[in-house]
C-alpha cells in the first residue's frame, strides 16, 4: 500500500502535513498579521525587499524540513534494524532454528 502511494506520487509530506496545534496556528496568524502590518507601512522598494526576504526564508525552511525528514527517516530505519538484529535472535531463536522463521 505505501509503495503504491509512493509510486503514484501521492505521498508528499511537504504539501500535506501541516501542524494543527492551536499554538502553531496562533503563531502563524500573528506572524502574518505582523508581516501585513509592516508591509503596509513600507514604500514599494522596501515592500519588494520584505517579500523577497519572506520568500527566501520560506525556501530555506523547506530545505531544513527536508533534511530533518531525511534524518528522522534514517533514524527510524536504523532503530528498526537494531531492534530486528537484537530481539529477533533473543526472542525467536527457537523458531529460526526450527526453520519456522527466517533469520
Amino acid at each position: 500500500m505505501i509503495m503504491d502511494l509512493l509510486y503514484r506520487g501521492l505521498i508528499n509530506p511537504l504539501e500535506t502535513v501541516r501542524p494543527q496545534d492551536e499554538q502553531f496556528l496562533k503563531g502563524e496568524e500573528k506572524a502574518n498579521d505582523l508581516y501585513e502590518d509592516l508591509l503596509s507601512r513600507l514604500n514599494g522598494k522596501d515592500q519588494k525587499q520584505l517579500e523577497e526576504l519572506r520568500d527566501t526564508l520560506c525556501i530555506n525552511q523547506g530545505y531544513e524540513e527536508e533534511e530533518r525528514f531525511r534524518y528522522g527517516l534514517a533514524l527510524g530505519v536504523m532503530l528498526m534494524q537494531e531492534i530486528y538484529e537484537i530481539y529477533s535472535e533473543r526472542y525467536f531463536r527457537e523458531q529460526v532454528e526450527k526453520g519456522e522463521v527466517e533469520p
